[in-house]
């Protein structure tokens, strides 16, 4: 009787793992098309590869467009399925606003992890009413800032804390489009965290689980309640053109790993890390219960 009993906690455990790791899936938002597609936009598969070198498993079924409203995706059981599966939703900066403020509440009440990198939809009810993350508006940055402000300790600030410069980019002598952030006159939705500033703005915050979009803006049952930690890490515009003068066989269509710096990555990769669950918690947990069982035989 006991082996079968620890027999059955060992397939436990091992079940509960793998199903949280979902837990090292991320499926990937963005209006490029996915890696294996030949033609179209592809300024997201740099970001696909960087995320695969960290030893996530990316779903690019949610790129190419399949989840903008128009393609109803909350209609469709088998695209809730890949997302509620995921260890976690990253919504990119490629991603047209407007085709995703419709469903807001269903992004919004997701129950994983959602880390958005989008400006835009951080936008709340007085300001094109996209997600309501803040109560209003967001605009560019000043691109000739090269620091990020910390304002205190979190686990989501590397050593390197995540310093810009674009002098140390890939690209030197080429500046993104724009850091679209939420303004700093902008309320964030109570319980959230500013992590970190970029021109006075939001770029890093931690918006815990069960908080209340609605309350920010004032409205009722328009956002939602948020399903799960909810992370935004503002990023440039890089849907833009490099640009080294007329026949240059350096001129190309920009990617988001262009204007990337080590210390973004490490921004990013801390992240991530720190809002997917690591399986290796859910084995420990079995393990306990497994050493209880045994103590008590």
């Amino acid at each position: 009787m006991m082996k079968r009993l620890i027999t059955f906690v060992f397939v436990l455990v091992f079940c509960l793992t793998s199903l949280v790791y979902a837990g090292y899936d991320i499926i990937m938002i963005s209006d490029c098309n996915p890696p294996d597609v030949p033609d179209g936009d592809h300024e997201d598969d740099a970001l696909v590869s960087w995320l695969q070198s960290l030893g996530y498993t990316i779903d690019t079924g949610g790129m190419g467009q399949a989840y903008r409203e128009g393609e109803n995706p909350f209609d469709d059981p088998t695209k809730v399925a890949a997302l509620e599966s995921a260890g976690m939703v990253l919504v990119s900066r490629r991603t047209d606003s407007g085709s995703y403020d419709n469903d807001r509440k269903s992004w919004n009440e997701l129950e994983n992890p959602l880390l958005l990198c989008s400006g835009y939809l951080t936008r709340g009810e007085t300001s094109s009413t996209r997600w309501g993350w803040t109560s209003g508006g967001s605009d560019d940055a000043d691109l000739e800032i090269t620091g990020v402000d910390v304002v205190g300790l979190h686990p989501f600030i590397p050593a390197s804390g995540g310093l810009f410069d674009w002098s140390e980019a890939p690209t030197p002598g080429q500046a993104p489009k724009g850091v679209y952030l939420p303004d700093s006159t902008e309320e964030v939705v109570a319980g959230s965290i500013i992590v970190a500033t970029f021109d006075n703005r939001p770029i890093l915050i931690d918006i815990p689980a069960d908080v209340d979009f609605d309350a920010v803006n004032n409205t009722t049952d328009k956002y939602g309640i948020a399903g799960d930690r909810r992370g935004f890490l503002g990023s440039w515009g890089y849907d833009t053109d490099l640009n080294y003068g007329q026949g240059d066989s350096r001129n190309r269509r920009a990617n988001w790993g262009d204007f990337i710096t080590d210390d973004y990555k490490a921004l990013m990769e801390q992240t991530i890390a720190e809002m997917i669950p690591e399986p290796a918690t859910v084995a420990l947990l079995g393990l306990g219960g497994l050493f209880l069982i045994r103590k008590r035989c």
